[in-house]
């Protein structure tokens, strides 16, 4: 996992509590078989899937953009061990929902 993306993540961590990571740093194979995005932020370590819903999605997203991280994306459909905030670092900002 890249060092900076992992600072901010603690510090993420630090501000609301525990954190369930669903997934972090992939492989090519893992991230094509997932649907991944072919450059995604988790071939290089630069990014994480928090499972998280409900008032405490909105906190994460929140502290996310104070923090700075440059690209969320928001999974909150369909059951709850489903539902998931995308966090990166990539050199851009963007946010979007799946």
């Amino acid at each position: 996992m890249d060092g900076e993306f992992m600072r901010m993540l603690q510090e993420l961590r630090n501000k609301i509590g525990p954190l369930r990571i669903s997934s972090g740093r992939r492989c090519e194979t893992h991230n094509r078989a997932s649907g991944g995005y072919p450059k995604s932020a988790h071939l290089q370590g630069q990014g994480s899937d928090i499972q998280v819903f409900g008032p405490r999605a909105l906190k994460v997203v929140e502290q996310s953009r104070r923090l700075g991280f440059s690209g969320i994306g928001i999974s909150q459909k369909g059951d709850h061990k489903d539902r998931f905030i995308h966090i990166d670092i990539l050199p851009r900002e963007a946010l979007w929902s799946y």
